[in-house]
């Protein structure tokens, strides 16, 4: 049975992950499974035996409590929990090497994270095994267009095919993306739309039953693609081709657009099948 996994901690974004990806569990027949690593980090690790064994029954409450509201939600569908004394990160890496997609919590970045890799989400979507999905807590918006963010000159398969799947499950039109420079002359505005349709063309064919529009968008695409469809159900790009080594995530695009989004935001991986 295909799996689908939340990475659970206590709070609202990781809670609002696990419902968004229980209807998606539903409509791929898979099960969820809720995961919870409790293991302190930093001056926390040498805390008591006692002060750990609260720590643990906070998590198993959490993920107990979770479970059994996605339960009276959906009740067809099959939730498991998986909780470790482990790190987060290792433990949701290893996760991503069994399932078929990740689903985290993320919340806005702050300075530091902006500079470093920061996150949870942001870690383990720079090096998960698996496709990953980062969940906003709030303004979720479950019937607008799925957006692909993609480069005309090398586009990713991976990204279209994520997105193209998505709408046809949730019964939503496509919208492609791609940044072009503010200083773009006429012609080469019109050379990267036809690019564009001629890229589409095959996917036109593929899927014609969703209608599909393209958006070329202005500026710096770190900054302009999160932004590009305020209401869009979910924005699917490509972890970066150069690998998921720090420094190819912390310049990435990929990564600006995590951090910016207010919607859910799926990274794929070019190796992902």
């Amino acid at each position: 049975m295909t799996t689908i996994a939340v990475g659970l901690d206590h709070s609202p974004e990781s809670e609002a992950a696990a419902r968004w990806a229980a209807p998606a569990a539903i409509r791929r027949d898979a099960r969820l499974l809720l995961v919870h690593g409790y293991a302190p980090t930093g001056t926390a690790q040498g805390l008591a035996e006692f002060d750990i064994e609260n720590i643990r029954d906070a998590a198993i409450a959490r993920a107990d409590a979770v479970a059994a509201a996605l339960r009276d939600d959906h009740p067809t569908l099959r939730v498991d929990t998986l909780i470790r004394p482990d790190l987060p990160i290792p433990l949701l890496l290893k996760v991503s090497e069994e399932v078929r997609l990740l689903v985290l919590g993320h919340h806005r970045a702050g300075w530091l994270e902006r500079l470093t890799a920061g996150s949870v989400s942001a870690a383990v979507a720079a090096r998960a095994k698996c496709n990953v999905v980062t969940v906003p807590f709030g303004n979720l918006c479950f019937d607008g267009p799925v957006v692909a963010a993609i480069d005309v000159d090398a586009p990713s398969e991976q990204a279209l095919q994520g997105a193209f799947d998505v709408a046809r499950e949730i019964d939503q039109p496509v919208t492609v993306i791609s940044a072009i420079s503010d200083d773009a002359a006429p012609e080469e505005i019109s050379d990267a739309y036809a690019r564009a349709e001629a890229l589409l063309a095959p996917w036109r064919q593929r899927y014609p039953d969703r209608h599909v529009t393209i958006q070329l968008i202005n500026g710096d695409p770190h900054r302009s693609l999160a932004e590009a469809v305020p209401h869009a159900s979910l924005l699917v790009i490509s972890r970066p081709r150069s690998g998921v080594l720090f420094p190819a995530w912390i310049t990435s695009v990929t990564r600006a657009a995590h951090h910016a989004s207010k919607y859910p935001v799926a990274v794929v991986d070019h190796s992902v099948s």
